[in-house]
């Protein structure tokens, strides 16, 4: 039985999201647009990501933040793509992402970023006074 899942997310930054996304392997659009579940129902969203040329994931700006959309039976079928756990695969992408865009706002460079065997992420940045 198809349906949309919709997750708030904490996400309100278009470019770091947009980055986020490209980092995963989806390709985005933010032209206004409609994602289709599997029984055929539309949703509308502010920005549409792509995996293997279907829409599979949508999120809906409401002025404040960022709400995910998906038909999680469609992960079921199109198996090659992430699990489930693709809202925290994103919100920690993200999360990475906005340090990074912080810190070098802030003067410092990325050194080292490395995914640990647990799934956490060491990042090293520094910056030369």
């Amino acid at each position: 039985m198809s349906h949309f899942s919709r997750i708030k997310t904490s996400i309100t930054n278009l470019k770091i999201l947009q980055k986020t996304l490209k980092d995963l392997n989806f390709e985005c659009t933010t032209e206004k647009s409609y994602l289709k579940d599997g029984n055929g129902n539309l949703e509308y969203v502010d920005i549409l990501a792509k995996k293997n040329n279907k829409n599979i994931i949508g999120f809906f700006w409401d002025k404040k933040e960022y709400t995910f959309i998906s038909d999680f039976d469609l992960w079921k079928v199109n198996r090659d793509m992430y699990t489930e756990n693709i809202v925290e695969i994103i919100l920690q992408q993200y999360a990475l992402n906005s340090i990074i865009a912080t810190s070098h706002n802030e003067g410092f460079k990325t050194i080292k970023n490395q995914k640990l065997e647990d799934g956490s992420i060491k990042l090293t940045i520094q910056r030369w006074n």
